[in-house]
Formats: structure tokens, sequence, C-alpha cells
């Protein structure tokens, strides 16, 4: 996830705020406990974001499927679980299971940004632009297969 987020820059901003190794926003930062002025130190960078992480399992823990929520704690990461379970809300809506990530819930964190869709009365986080969370999730497991091939 370093490298995707900031090529394991610790100083790196990024256009919406988010900073450091893991480009935590201040808001998710201070809320898992990053000292004030430490938002770039790597350690706190990555300790904020396991913990980050451990809380949004423990939100979509009603995904069975540990591939699944796995998918979907790394869009929620991007994201933020609010547009994660507005996309959820509109695969249900139009027929997809609103459990699978790829094809189904990553469709609609697309369709997010077209205000059919963000306007719909079961989304309650309105426009996000899904394209970025699309690519990182796909990015995000592209990565972790190319690194268990090299580790046998």
């Amino acid at each position: 996830m370093a490298t995707t987020e900031s090529t394991y820059g610790t100083t790196v901003v990024s256009w919406g705020g988010a900073e450091g190794l893991m480009q935590l926003r201040p808001y998710t930062a201070k809320a898992m406990g990053v000292p004030p002025g430490k938002e770039q130190d790597p350690e706190e960078s990555i300790k904020a974001a396991v913990k980050y992480l451990g809380i949004t399992d423990k939100s979509l823990r009603v995904i069975e499927d540990k591939q699944e929520r796995i998918n979907f704690i790394l869009g929620a990461y991007n994201a933020g679980l609010g547009h994660v379970y507005d996309a959820m809300a509109l695969a249900e809506k139009y027929g997809k299971n609103k459990y699978v990530w790829t094809d189904n819930v990553e469709k609609y964190i697309l369709l997010k940004s077209n205000e059919e869709y963000f306007n719909d009365p079961v989304c309650k986080y309105g426009y996000f632009r899904g394209g970025e969370t699309y690519t990182f999730v796909r990015v995000i497991n592209q990565r972790f297969e190319h690194y268990k091939a090299k580790i046998k």
C-alpha cells in the first residue's frame, strides 16, 4: 500500500490533503492517534494505517469471504466507508451482489460520479470520483500477487 499511496515518500501531500507514507487525511490521522506534527513520521503513519485497516475490517465483517472483505477494506481505505456503503446500496438496488467487489460494487463506485447515481436516495454520501478507488483496489491486488509469486 505504501508503494501505491506515496511511493515510500514520507513528506508527500496529496491534492486532497492526505499526508505521509500511508497518505492519511488529517482527520483520520488524528482519530487514529497520530500526535500533532507527526503526520509525516513513517512509524506513526504505519501504526495509524494498520489501526484504521483493523477498524474498517470490523466495520465490514458482514462480508464473510476473506478476499472479498480485503477488496472492500482497500476500497474503503481509499474512498472512505461512506462511499463504499453507498456503492453497496446501489449494487443491491440494481440487482448485484453487494458483498462482491469485482464487477459489482466496484461498478457503482465508478458510477458515483454520475448525478443519476450520487443523487439516488440510497446514497448518503453524495458525489464521488471513483476511478481512483477502482484502480487502487486492482493495483494493490496485482502487486500482492506479484510479491506472492516472487516469495515461494
